[in-house]
């Protein structure tokens, strides 16, 4: 529990420098001031990720990279979907945020964290936010004690049988260095799954958003459907469904793109491989007074991107350039959609052009050899305003300018 004069201290110096202010921990002897620099950086991340949390002042964190690698609470009240009324154990807890928001439509859930420092802080918050279906154990997850312990904790509590498991397993090795594939991840999965699947036959397991998709498949048998969830058109989540038994081959595979949205109603959609690979895409010219679309960060991390084109019938520029059109507005495409005011070539003269016409714009670039920053370079436009410049590939092989607006 925080002290008053802790507490106040915080809402002192919320908008002071805290490197500075950890470097002035002298001058306030009576007070922890490295405790209270780290709550600070943590409350700010959470006015946007975790709003319920943040406006609480009773709440202690005690790691800034916990906060950092936590989920939002959008992404974590979607993960509600997966389970409600049931019993959920999240095998590695960490700040305890997904387990609080599973609480909140569940029977009971089980919160496991290893490290003591962030298990005691969880703990408090719980108790601050008043969760009081969570069963907390300050244990390390593994392959050597998981099966004792998933077992006593049913036993003591009556439960006969968890309707979820979920994992966020680290993707740091000890040292702080990435890993990229699932095997490298702590817990190691495909160790613990013959364990897991005894007490629940369904697996959550929340990935990197930069993990390939296909190599998924190949590193776990038993997966079920993949989702990638967009929070306001940026990558989040890869969450991996396991469920016991399956056999799925990839082709098969559920995958469900989402693009969770503050203003707007969500966007989802939902394909397998096999749909992607079997559907054939219309190719289309961009043309002056037509509509120009770029699908969410979602469906392209997803590679949904003949499947679009056939749902919601809009013609494809080229196979590698992932942005479409056609002569009509089509408000339920999931994506940014663009109203074409001029096609221009990629020359000294178009460049010269735009440049007087439109002195600040939006720049992207779709299939070409230029980043957005090389392009903005080139064209020496400043960024922002109502204009987006779009520098892509279409058919043949022609590299063209699109300048838009916003549709909508």
């Amino acid at each position: 529990m925080l002290s008053q004069q802790l507490k106040e201290f915080i809402a002192a110096h919320f908008n002071d420098d805290t490197g500075k202010l950890v470097m002035s921990a002298s001058k306030y002897p009576k007070i922890d001031v490295k405790l209270a620099a780290t709550i600070i950086e943590a409350r700010k991340k959470l006015i946007s990720k975790v709003p319920e949390w943040a406006e609480n002042e009773n709440l202690i964190y005690t790691s800034s990279l916990s906060t950092e690698q936590s989920s939002s609470s959008k992404t974590a009240i979607y993960k509600q979907n997966y389970c409600k009324k049931g019993n959920v154990a999240d095998l590695t807890g960490g700040m305890g945020i997904d387990s609080y928001f599973f609480a909140k439509v569940n029977r009971q859930v089980i919160y496991i964290e290893k490290n003591p420092d962030l298990f005691k802080a969880t703990i408090n918050n719980f108790l601050e936010l008043g969760a009081t279906n969570i069963v907390s154990i300050n244990e390390e997850f593994n392959s050597i004690n998981g099966d004792s312990l998933i077992r006593d904790v049913l036993n003591k509590h009556a439960i006969e049988r968890l309707d979820l498991i979920y994992l966020d397993p680290s993707r740091r090795k000890t040292g702080g260095k990435r890993v990229h594939f699932i095997n490298e991840y702590e817990p190691r999965i495909n160790e613990l799954k013959e364990i897991l699947f005894r007490y629940s036959e369904i697996i959550l397991i929340k990935i990197s958003p930069m993990a390939d998709i296909k190599s998924v498949k190949q590193e776990v048998e038993e997966v079920k459907s993949i989702e990638i969830v967009a929070v306001n058109n940026e990558c989040k989540e890869l969450l991996i469904l396991l469920e016991k038994g399956s056999k799925v081959n990839f082709e098969q595979i559920e995958i469900r793109a989402v693009n969770l949205k503050d203003k707007k109603n969500d966007e989802q959609i939902v394909f397998t491989p096999e749909i992607e690979n079997k559907t054939i895409s219309i190719f289309g010219t961009p043309l002056v007074g037509n509509y120009l679309y770029e699908p969410n960060a979602a469906i392209l991390k997803a590679g949904a991107f003949k499947f679009i084109s056939y749902k919601y019938d809009v013609q494809k520029l080229e196979v590698n350039t992932h942005l479409y059109t056609s002569d009509k507005i089509i408000d339920n495409f999931p994506g940014r959609h663009f109203k074409i005011i001029e096609v221009a070539d990629f020359d000294k003269i178009s460049i010269r052009n735009l440049r007087k016409t439109y002195p600040k714009a939006n720049i992207s670039v779709r299939n070409l050899p230029l980043s957005a920053t090389e392009l903005r370079d080139r064209l020496k436009i400043e960024d922002g305003g109502d204009i987006t410049i779009f520098g892509c590939t279409i058919s043949k092989g022609v590299k063209k300018l699109i300048t838009c607006t916003f549709a909508n």
